[in-house]
């Protein structure tokens, strides 16, 4: 079996100013997430704490009770962005693993690849890429039923984030988890993948087909997509 292939270039790190991450749904104010260290100690917004796990509401005074400014609760969207970037960065580093799974990071990737916001996915589907190049990793991630939601990120129209879910699975591979990883559906996508005009999509799905499927599972695909029109789109260039 081949060598899987090395990260594409989408996942490089991004210069994106460091962040804390705060594990209750991010609640909190761009400018405090520009300016605290990424690998703090993860804590509780005011709305968790109250055990709602939502931000505090504003006050009169055009405040959260927690003292943060109304303006600010309306670039949240953009500070999670950012945080969850600096995380996926961080998850380069294979000397980042222990602090980033002590800190849960690999369930918030998990999570964010349902949110509708595509950078949110693209980050977190690039993080786990990242991640499960580490053994530990990879059992937890296959232990968590993630293969499920990364498949479904091959439907996804960001560019980035199907290179990173195709690489993924391939990462994830393993004699138990290939029956999930190589299923009918995913094998029939690559096919339509190795024929796209994005070299590195073609590339990628042409390894995955050769390394990480059989013969026979190339064959049934193939004959059961010359008999139906159903696939999962290409992602637009």
């Amino acid at each position: 079996m081949a060598a899987a292939p090395a990260p594409p270039e989408g996942r490089r790190r991004r210069a994106v100013p460091p962040t804390k991450w705060r594990r209750a749904g991010f609640s909190r104010c761009s400018e405090a997430a520009s300016s605290a260290p990424l690998l703090g100690t993860p804590g509780a917004s005011a709305g968790a704490a109250r055990g709602n796990g939502r931000p505090a509401a504003a006050s009169s005074d055009g405040t959260g009770s927690a003292g943060v400014p109304a303006g600010a609760r309306h670039r949240v969207p953009e500070a999670k962005e950012q945080v969850l970037a600096n995380l996926a960065n961080f998850a380069y580093d294979p000397s980042n693993y222990e602090y980033l799974r002590q800190l849960q990071v690999l369930d918030l990737f998990l999570d964010m690849l349902t949110e509708d916001n595509e950078s949110l996915v693209e980050f977190a589907m690039g993080g786990l890429c990242n991640l499960c190049l580490d053994k530990t990793n990879k059992e937890y991630i296959l232990e968590a039923n993630g293969v499920e939601p990364i498949i479904n990120c091959l439907s996804s129209s960001n560019e980035e984030t199907v290179v990173s879910a195709v690489t993924t699975l391939m990462f994830l591979t393993t004699p138990r988890s290939r029956a999930q990883t190589t299923a009918l559906p995913v094998v029939e996508c690559m096919l339509r993948f190795s024929l796209s005009a994005n070299t590195r999509l073609s590339n990628l799905a042409c390894i995955f087909l050769q390394d990480y499927c059989s013969p026979a599972q190339v064959e049934e695909a193939r004959n059961l997509s010359e008999h139906t029109a159903v696939g999962i789109p290409l992602p637009k260039d």
